[in-house]
């Protein structure tokens, strides 16, 4: 077996980077989801066509003897236009308009100028757009690992990885151009799981520590992680079914109420995630010597299960729906980096 080269600490610490990085995109994009921002840039990759987005509403409306740029957009008349072309203004909006100088947009009808839903989702791109530097760098740094040093362990999953960035960039650009269209959030949100999994999985492959799984217990946690997915898109649907309730402008405390029935069914899979989990977990709770990974497990179900509660005795406040979903991925990774683990020799 092939020692290691000096490169793979850098590996490590890179993949650590884009991990970190990426985890803080999905954080962000739960706060977009929270607040209602997906469509504060109704374009994509600029926002109104501009670099730095508007902060005030006069940027995003038409003014005369003004230069503007092909792509910038505007909001009259309650509708979002483009500029089809470079051009200065006239003296009138409508005259402008006539000679073609203004196009209406039709990929969606989106028409709103919110400065703070604008600036959360212009945050959320450019998180987006810092984690793909770590991802880029960790497919580089191992692809030189293998060329130098015939040691390509992690160069699969960190290209893995940057293409499933490049995929969630992709489908970003498809969700803001289709007004948020159903489903396209589920994808996301595999997506952005993906590239997560995929870069603890370089990670691993560089080496770093493992945890020591025995076979009983692996079996357990394959299971728990299947199952912890399957509830984790379940969650996303429900999540859909609430945005539909916010675009109709239901009170939040009414949510609950609205929702389809089948939601209810993500609420009582709840218990089977947990069955599955102890099941494996109870070795270590009966011994009272539970390892740090199995501490960490339990610590994450009484957290979801505390803000599932909140959802339903609280109406669902808004700080618990980003929670909720972080942390729903970090027991899936949980799950998966153990099921890396190292067996017993």
């Amino acid at each position: 077996m092939q020692d290691e080269p000096r490169l793979a600490r850098w590996i490590r610490r890179t993949a650590r980077t884009a991990f970190v990085s990426a985890f803080l995109v999905v954080l962000a994009g739960s706060v977009v989801r929270m607040t209602g921002s997906g469509m504060g840039c109704p374009d994509w990759p600029k926002c109104f066509g501009l670099t730095i987005p508007p902060t005030e509403e006069a940027q995003v409306r038409w003014q005369p003897d003004e230069d503007y740029a092909s792509g910038r957009m505007i909001l009259e008349s309650d509708s979002l236009w483009i500029a089809p072309a470079d051009h200065r203004s006239g003296t009138s909006f409508e005259a402008d308009r006539a000679t073609g100088l203004w196009q209406h947009y039709t990929r969606h009808d989106y028409a709103h100028f919110n400065p703070f839903h604008t600036w959360v989702e212009f945050i959320n791109r450019l998180l987006g757009a810092f984690a793909g530097l770590p991802a880029l760098l960790l497919v580089g740094l191992s692809l030189v690992a293998g060329i130098r040093h015939r040691w390509w362990k992690p160069l699969l999953p960190a290209v893995g990885a940057l293409l499933a960035l490049g995929f969630v960039a992709w489908l970003g650009k498809k969700v803001v151009d289709g007004n948020l269209i159903p489903g396209s959030i589920t994808l996301h949100m595999l997506g952005a799981l993906a590239i997560l999994g995929l870069q603890l999985a370089a990670l691993r492959a560089a080496g770093a520590t493992a945890p020591t799984v025995n076979t009983h217990s692996r079996r357990w946690i394959w299971t728990a992680a299947i199952l912890t997915v399957a509830q984790l898109v379940f969650g996303t649907q429900v999540r859909e079914a609430v945005d539909h309730l916010v675009h109709e402008g239901v009170a939040r405390t009414e949510w609950l109420d609205l929702l389809p029935a089948w939601w209810k069914g993500h609420r009582t899979a709840f218990w089977a995630v947990l069955a599955i989990h102890l099941a494996w977990l109870w070795p270590g709770i009966r011994q009272g010597r539970p390892t740090r990974w199995e501490w960490t497990v339990m610590a994450l179900l009484a957290a979801q299960f505390a803000t599932g509660l909140a959802f339903g005795m609280l109406g669902m406040p808004a700080a618990a729906q980003p929670l909720h979903l972080l942390l729903a991925v970090g027991l899936v990774l949980t799950d998966g980096w153990l099921l890396g683990s190292k067996r017993p020799g």
